[in-house]
């Protein structure tokens, strides 16, 4: 096999022989990076697996460098450039979410006779408190009370609604796994989300390892969930080896797994399992807090609607920025859905990745072997081509949202999750890239600008390499990054 590995990248690199001199790269910085993939394609670490790179011009579109490259893998997070990239194109910079507040029914003397309704528009930012100068969730609930207080109500002859039906279909992809949906990072997508949908546990470990830890609770409070604490205590310096077990059909969020001796508190985020519901019983208790009564039952008050606020996200942009800086899977789902909702009027994951894939091949990209599941890489049923992804951050170069997409993007030493990565290098303050990791997979996709000025995009995967060597082949796949930059 190594021999078939070495022809066919020599094979390669002679067919880009005659666009090198257009592009002016360096050869011989070319062969170091080719002598560099197959030590690591023929290394033990992926004796059974495999390893997928493409280089490509930007401009040209011309092959520079291929393995494998036809080959669809797991993503992981590098799928989030698509998802971000898609939505960026299809909707503008400066697209917003919108989060209505709504009256149902009149208001006399200071009685509202009838509802308060809460209406989702799929933002996925909605109470955070990422984004300086909008409101986190506490924030966003006085936002709401002082709305419904300006109206002049102080008793509520109705119900709290909550709008949801923005997104319709399951909040996850059927393909995710169980031990990840309880999870912060594996939270469901909703036309109705807050805070991330997350909440965080808090924890008191034990002396030793072995010992049980206590719970004490949640921030925010939680009413009708049921908590089951199976947590016991880890080895000092450990780190966070819980794992939360929950379903969006049901009040039930199960702790298990360790959390570290050492600490006095520890806290662990996890997953609303009703985003929704909690928004509803928020607000409720917000408006009670501050002394407006709610009766509780649903009004049949049929008059029209009327619109007290109209809360607009931070920009699109700004969105998948973070997005792609701290790889948000709830931020990336919600786009995908969000795409397929606006170029078909469905939402569902399944749609949403038809409409996606044939978006950028009537763009230009091969689009075959994305086989994708979702929008932000977290299935591991899901594949695609390191081709999809080259082709795809060639095309993405030619749309008019390039520049914000291209800025939103983490530069390896220096931000986002490639921060530490390519320290005193040519690599360092140059490429711009995604990392993705799921289990038995490393990935890296982005752009590097040659020491000639050329634009180029590469996308590297490794799958299948050997039990816990995850951090070796993330330090082998930045070494290749590195020498990418010599180019």
């Amino acid at each position: 096999m190594p021999n078939c590995i070495r022809l066919k990248i020599v094979l390669t690199l002679w067919l880009c022989c005659g666009n090198l001199q257009a592009q002016t790269i360096d050869s011989t910085a070319l062969m170091n990076f080719s002598d560099a993939v197959l030590e690591l394609q023929n290394s033990e670490l992926l004796r059974h697996g495999t390893l997928a790179i493409q280089v490509k011009g930007v401009k040209s579109k011309k092959n520079i460098f291929q393995l494998n490259h036809e080959r669809s893998l797991p993503s992981a997070s590098i799928l989030k450039l698509v998802t971000t990239g898609s939505v960026l194109s299809a909707l503008g910079a400066d697209y917003r979410f919108e989060t209505l507040l709504q009256l149902q029914g009149q208001v006399r003397a200071d009685t509202l006779y009838g509802n308060v309704i809460v209406r989702g528009g799929g933002d996925p930012s909605l109470g955070s408190s990422r984004f300086p100068g909008y409101p986190d969730d506490q924030e966003m609930l006085n936002r709401w009370l002082a709305k419904i207080q300006k109206e002049g109500v102080g008793y509520i002859k109705g119900e709290i609604i909550v709008d949801a039906s923005y997104y319709e279909g399951l909040p996850h992809a059927e393909s995710w796994i169980w031990g990840d949906i309880g999870n912060s990072y594996g939270a469901g997508i909703w036309g109705l989300n807050f805070n991330e949908n997350q909440f965080k546990a808090n924890f008191i470990p034990g002396k030793k390892t072995g010992d049980p830890v206590g719970f004490s609770g949640t921030s925010p409070a939680l009413a009708g969930i049921e908590f089951e604490n199976k947590l016991s205590t880890g080895e000092r310096g450990s780190g966070d080896q819980s794992i939360f077990y929950s379903s969006p059909l049901g009040p039930r969020v199960q702790f298990t797994g360790t959390v570290p001796a050492g600490y006095n508190s520890f806290s662990v985020k996890g997953a609303l399992p009703n985003p929704p519901l909690y928004v509803a019983e928020a607000l409720r208790a917000r408006l009670k807090a501050s002394g407006i009564g709610i009766e509780g039952a649903l009004s049949s008050e049929q008059s029209a609607l009327k619109v007290i606020d109209i809360y607009k996200s931070a920009p699109l942009h700004l969105l998948c920025k973070e997005t792609n800086l701290w790889s948000i899977n709830l931020y990336a789902d919600s786009f995908l859905r969000l795409f397929g909702k606006r170029l078909s009027g469905k939402s569902d994951f399944d749609t949403s990745i038809l409409q996606l894939r044939q978006y950028w091949q009537s763009r230009g990209a091969d689009m075959r072997g994305f086989m994708i599941k979702d929008g932000s890489g977290l299935s591991p049923s899901g594949s695609l081509t390191v081709q999809n992804m080259t082709d795809f951050l060639s095309v993405m170069n030619q749309e008019k949202v390039f520049k914000e997409f291209y800025q939103g993007m983490a530069v390896m030493g220096q931000s986002g999750t490639v921060r530490r990565l390519g320290k005193k290098s040519n690599a360092e303050g140059n490429i711009r890239a995604k990392s993705g990791s799921i289990e038995g997979t490393r990935a890296y996709a982005g752009y590097v600008t040659t020491r000639s000025g050329d634009l180029l995009t590469f996308a590297m995967i490794a799958h299948k390499y050997q039990p816990d060597t995850e951090k070796i082949v993330s330090e082998e796949l930045s070494r290749l990054m590195v020498l990418l930059a010599n180019l």
